[in-house]
């Protein structure tokens, strides 16, 4: 299966045939839908953060785009889209993190990771549990919930991202981001703070959805004649991410800013031409199984959480299609039609693409 993706310096795509089904280590440290982290800020102080639009609280902030709730079923959805997520991934991340990870610095110091978009916190969370002699800085833009202490966990912070990062320069060995297009309107601004506080050599992990669907049934996997409403639903919620200054596709936007060649370098005072960018960037497409129709035992079970994630999702893209101009029943129908889709037994094999990259600041 190709894939449209002329930017990337190494692509990759899953096999559906992919037969291994271990499934031990996905589970290392699961954090699971717990009752801490179902619970949201309910204090009197919330109110500042939060407006309630068609039922759901979402983030008074206004350079926040408006597109997903920061509420308890906002909360759990993040969580079952972690573990869909993870799955899919066999563990908690792509790329060379146990050898970046393994060993303390040459002088001793710990290492640090910092986690941007933070969400629900579940990545934070296992990750500290994963490697005990690293310490971990979580930041988010919106509060979302009270997250319990970690010896390992130095902060979980919540600032403007579009004002910076706040860290001194040269200060992470690891960045970890994901999901950002939903949070972020200036990702060429939040990849220059990237390269800023990562240490030179340092390795940035990224993730993004693709929004759009597809259907390994069809002869060329297109989903247009199997599911009409959902993908007229993706276009839509595509055209409104842009309208909000969201990045819909951002999985495509990210890849060429961090290459050395990008303009955005240009506005770095004092970077040397080796310095500029990002090296040895690595991009892959997984193909992510919706439903239980995949033959392998790893993409039915992550296939099973992605179809309760989707329609979690349109349940939550609702009050963003009516503020993005949808009457109430125009919006119903859509979000009505998109689910019925994902969730009738047909012949149907849907699926979705996970975009994973990693990529080192140069020394």
């Amino acid at each position: 299966m190709d894939v449209d993706e002329h930017d990337s310096p190494v692509y990759l795509v899953d096999d559906f045939q992919e037969e291994d089904s271990d499934m031990d280590s996905v589970h290392t440290h699961t954090t699971g839908f717990t009752e801490h982290t179902m619970s949201t800020l309910t204090s009197d102080a919330a109110l500042e953060y939060f407006q309630e639009v068609n039922g759901r609280m979402f983030p008074l902030d206004e350079n926040l785009p408006f597109l997903f709730p920061a509420d308890n079923a906002e909360v759990h959805r993040l969580e079952i889209q972690h573990e869909a997520v993870k799955i899919l991934l066999k563990g908690n991340y792509y790329g060379p993190v146990r050898e970046v990870l393994g060993d303390l610095d040459p002088d001793g110091r710990r290492k640090r990771v910092l986690d941007l978009i933070t969400g629900e916190g579940s990545w934070v969370r296992e990750m500290a549990a994963e490697f005990p002699h690293v310490d971990f800085t979580s930041v988010d833009n919106t509060p979302l919930v009270p997250h319990s202490r970690c010896t390992n966990i130095l902060g979980y912070e919540v600032y403007d991202l579009y004002n910076g990062i706040a860290e001194e320069d040269n200060t992470f060995d690891v960045v970890h981001v994901r999901h950002a297009m939903t949070k972020i309107r200036d990702l060429p601004g939040l990849i220059l703070e990237i390269h800023r506080v990562l240490k030179p050599g340092g390795l940035l992990l990224y993730g993004e959805f693709q929004n759009n669907g597809w259907d390994a049934s069809t002869e060329d996997h297109s989903a247009e004649e199997t599911t009409p409403c959902l993908i007229h639903a993706l276009r839509i919620a595509r055209d409104i991410f842009s309208k909000q200054g969201a990045y819909a596709f951002a999985w495509r936007d990210v890849p060429p800013l961090l290459q050395p060649e990008s303009v955005i370098w240009d506005s770095v005072k004092g970077l040397d031409k080796h310095q500029r960018g990002f090296t040895s960037i690595r991009l892959e497409s997984k193909v992510a199984p919706t439903g239980t129709w995949h033959s392998n035992p790893r993409l039915r079970e992550s296939g099973w959480l992605m179809q309760q994630l989707w329609v979690r999702t349109w349940m939550s893209l609702r009050p963003m299609f009516i503020k993005g101009g949808l009457c109430e029943s125009e919006t119903d129908e859509l979000v009505g039609g998109a689910i019925r889709e994902l969730i009738i037994p047909s012949s149907r094999k849907l699926y979705g693409k996970y975009t994973v990259l990693y990529a080192f600041k140069p020394m």
